[in-house]
C-alpha cells in the first residue's frame, strides 16, 4: 500500500491532537437551556433558565415554580442555606428606594423566611451573604449600613464607616461569612473630587456588636476568598497621574493585618479544597500557584493564543484548569465555543456555551475531579 507524506503528516496531526486533548464525560442532561448553574463541590444543585429555575436531587431535575428566573442564587459557606436574591425593577421604586426580596431555604429547599429592604442604590441590589447559621446580613453599597436578619426578624444594623462626604457613590463590597462572624472588605471612594482612600476590612459579630476595623494595602478591590481558616484577598491602587496600576494579592489575618503580599493581578482567586494550594491568575497568559504548606509559588506561563482566561479552578493535587474563550469575547459575544485549558499540561478540549450568559463561564472541583455546566449538560472534565 503506497502512503504519501501528505497523509502521513495529516495522521500525525491528529494523533498529536488526540493525545492533548481532555476527556469528556456527560454527567446530567437537560431539556430547558440554562443561563447559570449552582452547585457545591462539583455536585450541580441549581440551574436557571431564561423562564424558570430547578432544583437537581441527585440527577432528578424538578422545577421551582415559586420563584422568579431573575432571582440570583447563592449558599452559605457550608451549603445547607440557600439565598434566591431578586432585585425589583426600576419602575417599582419607592420614596426614591429600589427593594429586593430575599428568600432563605433549607437543603431541601424548602422556604424559612423572606426578607424584603430598600435600598438607595438604583443600579444593584444590597449586598446579600448568608451565615451557616441561616443568619441573612445586607450592606447597602451607598451608605455603607449593614442589617442583620435572623428567622426573618431583624435583629442588628448599624453604620460600617463614618465618611464627611455626600454618601451617594456605589461601593464594591464583598462579604464572607466564617461562623458567626461577617467579614466585609468595603472600597471608600472619593468624595467632592476627592482621591479614594484605602479599602477597609471589617469583621462584625452576628449581633452587630464587636466591630474591629483595619486598612487594606490597596484601594480597589477584585477578589475575596477564605478556605481552612485563611483569607486572601487581591486588589490594586491606581494613579490617575502616572496613569498606573500597582496590584498586590495578599493573605491577611481574622483581624485584617497583613501576613504576606505578591505584588500581580489577581483577577481571580481560587484555593483547593484541602486548603493546600493557592491558584491566582495574573494574566491571561500567567497563573501563579502557591503551595501554602512549603511556602513556594510556581509560575505557570503559557501563549494566550489570542484568548483570553476565566473560569479559574484548582484541586487538591495543584492541578489547575482555566477556561479560555476568544479574544473579542466581551466585546462581540459571538462564539459559542469556550476552551477547557490544563496549562500544566497544555491539554484542552471544546465545550459549547452561549456567550450571552457569563456565569457558565465557571469550573468546579470536587477537590479532584473538574466540572462544568454548558447550556445542556453537566459535564466532568478530566486530563
Amino acid at each position: 500500500m503506497k502512503v504519501n507524506n501528505k497523509s502521513i503528516l495529516v495522521l500525525l496531526i491528529l494523533l498529536a491532537g488526540l493525545l492533548h486533548a481532555s476527556q469528556i464525560d456527560q454527567i446530567i442532561e437537560i431539556d430547558d437551556a440554562a443561563e447559570s448553574w449552582v452547585s457545591k463541590d462539583g455536585r450541580p444543585l441549581y440551574f436557571t433558565s431564561s423562564s424558570s429555575q430547578y432544583v437537581i436531587d441527585n440527577q432528578t431535575v424538578r422545577r421551582m415554580p415559586a420563584y422568579d428566573h431573575n432571582a440570583g442564587i447563592s449558599l452559605s459557606p457550608n451549603g445547607e442555606y440557600r439565598l434566591f436574591s431578586l432585585l425589583q425593577d426600576l419602575g417599582e421604586m419607592k420614596n426614591n428606594k429600589r427593594y429586593s426580596d430575599y428568600f432563605v431555604l433549607n437543603d431541601h429547599s424548602e422556604l424559612l423566611y423572606a426578607v424584603n429592604r430598600g435600598s438607595d442604590s438604583d443600579l444593584k441590589p444590597l449586598v446579600a451573604a448568608l451565615s451557616d447559621n441561616g443568619i441573612l446580613a445586607l450592606v447597602d453599597p451607598v451608605k455603607a449600613l449593614i442589617y442583620f436578619y435572623e428567622s426573618g426578624n431583624l435583629t442588628a444594623e448599624g453604620q460600617l464607616y463614618e465618611d464627611d462626604g455626600e454618601m451617594s457613590m456605589e461601593r464594591n463590597v464583598l462579604m464572607q461569612w466564617v461562623g458567626d462572624q461577617c467579614y466585609i472588605l468595603l472600597e471608600r471612594p472619593g468624595f467632592n473630587g476627592g482621591s479614594a482612600g484605602k479599602s477597609l476590612f471589617i469583621r462584625i459579630n452576628s449581633d452587630g456588636r464587636g466591630q474591629i476595623t483595619s486598612y487594606l494595602p490597596f484601594t480597589y478591590l477584585q477578589k475575596l476568598v477564605f478556605q481552612n481558616q485563611r483569607f486572601f484577598v487581591s486588589g490594586y491602587d491606581y494613579s490617575a497621574t502616572d496613569k498606573e496600576m500597582k496590584p498586590m494579592i495578599a493573605e491577611l489575618r481574622g483581624d485584617g493585618k497583613m501576613l504576606w503580599n505578591n505584588e500581580n493581578f489577581g483577577h481571580e482567586l481560587k484555593v483547593s479544597a484541602n486548603g493546600q494550594y493557592l491558584a491566582v491568575l495574573s494574566s491571561h497568559e500567567f497563573i501563579q500557584l502557591f503551595d501554602l504548606s512549603s511556602k513556594r509559588v510556581e509560575k505557570i506561563r503559557f501563549d494566550n493564543n489570542n484568548r483570553v482566561c476565566l473560569g479559574l479552578s484548582v484541586n487538591n493535587r495543584g492541578q489547575v484548569a482555566v477556561i479560555r474563550v476568544a479574544a473579542d469575547f466581551f466585546a462581540k459575544r459571538n462564539t459559542h465555543f469556550s476552551q477547557i485549558f490544563f496549562p500544566q499540561s497544555k491539554e484542552n478540549t471544546d465545550v459549547q456555551i452561549d456567550p450571552r450568559f457569563p456565569k457558565l463561564f465557571k469550573i468546579q472541583n470536587d477537590g479532584d475531579r473538574f466540572f462544568i455546566g454548558t447550556n445542556y449538560e453537566w459535564l466532568e472534565i478530566s486530563q
